[in-house]
């Protein structure tokens, strides 16, 4: 019985580590127009400033369902994802609108900056890019903040960030 009760055990924890692993930011559930100021998705907490949806009305072309998030119209506006545990960026979908916008991401673990990447939209209009995480791959984080570019120079628009769980926490001395 004590065998049983140990494999049960043991086969609900690889079930629970099976289910932990990549998560597909896709800025779900809001209406088009201005972004909610705290959104949850997928066990991650979402807080914007200055920033708007677009929904399939406008364009829904992308690549994580149909919502995609962009700064208003010049504003540095911003999106910070949150977690209690520790995660790490993997990727995001960029979509280029007009000229050539950069998003800036920065990773922190508590209030200090582990690293920072900027991705420039390249290629035709209306066309999703991927970005693979550069100087943030595989950094251990738990808090992510993507600045969105939406000037005169560019325009673009984020269709979905990928985030997954870190495989161990950093050591500290």
């Amino acid at each position: 019985m004590e065998r049983w009760i140990g494999g049960l055990a043991c086969l609900w924890l690889m079930a629970s580590v099976a289910e932990a692993g990549q998560v597909s930011i896709g800025f779900e559930g809001p209406e088009e127009g201005p972004a909610p100021i705290e959104m949850p998705e997928d066990g991650y907490r979402i807080v914007t400033r200055d920033m708007m949806i677009s929904s399939a009305k406008k364009s829904g072309n992308g690549s994580d369902g149909p919502n995609e998030i962009e700064s208003a119209m010049n504003t540095r506006g911003a999106v910070a994802i949150l977690r209690d545990a520790p995660f790490t960026f993997v990727s995001l979908d960029w979509q280029t609108e007009t000229g050539a916008p950069q998003v800036v991401v920065e990773g922190y673990l508590g209030s200090a900056l582990v690293a920072r990447d900027r991705f420039v939209a390249r290629g035709t209009y209306d066309t999703f890019t991927t970005h693979p995480a550069e100087a943030l791959q595989g950094q251990v984080i738990d808090r992510l903040i993507l600045y969105p570019q939406r000037d005169n120079s560019g325009m673009g628009a984020l269709d979905r960030v990928i985030l997954e769980d870190a495989a161990e926490l950093p050591e500290t001395s």
